[in-house]
């Protein structure tokens, strides 16, 4: 897919139903705009397309080349970003015009992946998102965040301070052989 059919891609989810069953319905976060391309180009016919690259990133997977395009689609009139993401009348036009160009299946994919996952809050989503791509989440900030507090609720239960973790770390990143002394 080249870079102009990865930018019709992305005026296509943004113009796809979702649970309102209104065209351009919009699209809460830059969040959900990537998990919904994620996981329409992991779990539906668009599997077989050749579109956007994601890679682990601090909420999961993550594509640079989407992020540039919806800013780009954003500074060029087309995508409305006031209240989440919406097509502005201009971008309407150019995104039902690639509608009706597209199969009944492809259409109901997209449909599918907006109205599944339009409606989830983000927490919802990053949820189901690293239950089911868990290789995704290596540089996750919300796993991070939640480990964090862990080991500080942890730390305080059991009256264990901050050194004695980092020392504990510490042994388990680098190991000695304490049995030859």
């Amino acid at each position: 897919m080249t870079l102009m059919q990865n930018l019709g891609l992305l005026k296509l989810l943004i113009y796809a139903r979702g649970s309102t069953m209104r065209d351009n319905e919009g699209i809460p976060s830059k969040t959900h705009i990537q998990k919904e391309m994620f996981l329409l180009l992991k779990e539906t016919i668009f599997s077989k397309v050749d579109g956007y690259k994601f890679v682990p990133h601090y909420y999961g997977p993550f594509s640079r080349e989407l992020d540039s395009d919806l800013i780009e689609l954003v500074a060029y009139g087309s995508v409305n970003d006031a209240d989440g993401y919406t097509l502005t009348p201009d971008g309407f036009k150019e995104a039902q015009a690639l509608w009706n160009s597209q199969d009944q299946p492809h259409k109901m994919a997209l449909s599918r992946i907006k109205e599944r996952y339009n409606r989830l809050t983000s927490e919802e989503l990053l949820d189901y998102v690293y239950g089911k791509y868990k290789k995704y989440t290596v540089k996750s900030a919300v796993i991070l965040e939640n480990l964090y507090g862990y080991f500080d609720a942890f730390a305080l239960e059991n009256e264990i301070t901050i050194d004695d973790l980092d020392s504990a770390f510490n042994r388990i990143r680098h190991p000695t052989n304490e049995s030859r002394n």
